[in-house]
């Protein structure tokens, strides 16, 4: 309650996290290429220009971005060097958007307070990666929150959407705009 959340990538997952964060109390701050206005202004997020305004004004940072040239190891130890003293890192995106070895040594020293995971650069790591042993570190599997429910819901969604296509619609979450087969027709 009270500290500032820095939410980078507000597609689904992140939006969600934003909106956990607000019941909490917490101040989001946000950065996403694709910035939804309206569910910003809804929730009371506040747009920064860059991600280094993320770094440098949030004690908890929550990844929820895609791996790009721009964001392959976008943590490491120049952008770490600008975070908070004890700064939370959160990475719900992909392994490669933090150098290993920086983070490591950030979690060892004690410049990063935190850093919770369920994705790594290397999957599955060898017994010998870096942060399975570093201070106050918690990797999951990708599958850490897989329950009961969840499958339901996964099993609802993929029966919905072939239901979707054989109709001619467009199933549910689909990110690209490519055409049903016209063999599903």
């Amino acid at each position: 309650m009270g500290k500032t959340i820095g939410i980078v990538g507000l597609g689904r997952i992140g939006k969600e996290v934003a909106i956990r964060a607000k019941a909490f109390g917490m101040n989001v701050i946000g950065y996403d290429v694709y910035w939804d206005e309206a569910f910003a202004a809804a929730h009371d997020i506040t747009r920064v220009p860059s991600m280094a305004e993320i770094f440098t004004g949030a004690d908890i940072i929550s990844l929820h971005t895609n791996l790009t040239d721009e964001t392959r190891d976008m943590i490491r130890a120049e952008s770490i060097a600008t975070m908070k003293d004890g700064v939370i890192l959160l990475n719900c995106s992909r392994g490669e958007v933090v150098n290993t070895a920086d983070l490591a040594a950030a979690l060892n020293s004690g410049k990063v307070g935190g850093y919770g995971a369920d994705v790594l650069d290397e999957e599955p790591p060898p017994a010998d990666h870096p942060l399975l042993t570093a201070k106050n570190c918690i990797v999951t599997s990708h599958i850490g929150s897989r329950t009961y429910e969840s499958v339901q819901r996964q099993a609802m969604m993929a029966a919905t959407n072939l239901l979707h296509m054989l109709r001619g619609e467009k199933p549910l979450a689909q990110v690209n705009d490519a055409p049903i087969p016209s063999a599903l027709l």
